[in-house]
């Protein structure tokens, strides 16, 4: 792991975005997921995989394995960064969703974290979280894992639906 960064993954954090994600699921018609151990695991390592690389990559992803990721910077600390801020800031990215398609309204922007988080077709949730002082700021990466993976071509109209 990066000097100087740690795991700050605990049962709050992981109730928080679990409780956050599934609020946002049912919203649009999808079940709710459950955390899974393993993943969790997982989605720890790969918080710490991001942050030796000192930015947000899908890099090494193994497959069959949905996944979003998060950074950000305090200028003071220590801290670590907020789970439900971090799937506001996926979920936000419905506003460029097009239901009807499936497509971006604006093909410059992207709307992949949002349709992970609501995929129909998912059913486990792994969330893991690294924190510490960076060369500039308090960072957090916060990386959530999911199983079966979304974001399927030709499935996006079938899986993600408007909110009700």
């Amino acid at each position: 792991m990066r000097a100087g960064f740690s795991d700050r993954t605990n049962d709050e954090f992981l109730q928080e975005v679990l409780t956050k994600v599934n609020e946002l699921r049912a919203r649009h018609g999808s079940s709710p997921l459950t955390l899974d151990p393993e993943l969790v695991e997982y989605a720890k390592s790969r918080a710490s995989f991001m942050a030796e690389k000192t930015k947000l990559t899908h890099e090494d992803l193994r497959p069959d394995t949905g996944e979003n990721a998060s950074w950000a910077g305090a200028s003071t600390g220590p801290t670590a960064g907020s789970g439900t801020a971090a799937v506001d800031n996926w979920y936000a990215e419905h506003s460029n969703y097009n239901f009807a398609t499936g497509e971006p309204i604006d093909p410059a922007k992207p709307i992949g974290h949002f349709t992970a988080l609501v995929w129909k077709n998912t059913t486990k949730l792994g969330v893991g979280r690294v924190a510490g002082q960076g060369t500039k700021w308090w960072e957090t990466f916060i990386v959530a894992n999911f199983s079966l993976p979304g974001n399927v071509e030709g499935q996006y109209v079938m899986n993600v639906v408007p909110a009700s």
